[in-house]
């Protein structure tokens, strides 16, 4: 499994009414991978590239800091999918000589690994089935 280095490149409405796309980009690339979300998924995400604060999200960032507490630090976001019909994200946490995966929405794993400059990685895979190349 090969996996490519992504940044958030926007959050923009879609063309279906009450859709958002999460669009990421993988560095140095014109390959893009839009990801449909609802409203309150794309707000999450929104709010922290815009530096300000989401109800929501207090969720995740309450998890994250019980984890720094117990030593553990977010290494990286990894998304996958679409399986029938959904994109699915882990938190890759490490500390204390260990590592582990959690599974998390994926608005929430953007907004997060984005808040804590944490690599957020896409499966080669995802973007053949998914993805959007754009002629350089």
């Amino acid at each position: 499994m090969t996996l490519k280095e992504v940044t958030i490149d926007s959050v923009r409405p879609a063309l279906k009414k009450g859709e958002w796309a999460i669009i990421l980009k993988v560095k140095d690339s014109e390959q893009y991978l839009p990801i449909y979300v609802g409203p309150s998924q794309a707000n999450i995400v929104k709010s922290q590239l815009i530096s300000t604060r989401f109800p929501d999200q207090e969720i995740y960032e309450r998890f994250l800091t019980g984890a720094d507490i117990a030593g553990a630090v977010l290494e990286s976001v990894t998304v996958n999918g679409p399986e029938n019909g959904a994109f699915h994200a882990k938190l890759l946490l490490k500390g204390s000589g260990d590592s582990f995966e959690i599974g998390c929405s994926v608005a929430g794993a953007l907004a997060l690994g984005f808040r804590r400059n944490a690599h957020i990685l896409v499966d080669e895979t995802t973007f053949h089935e998914a993805g959007i190349t754009l002629s350089e």
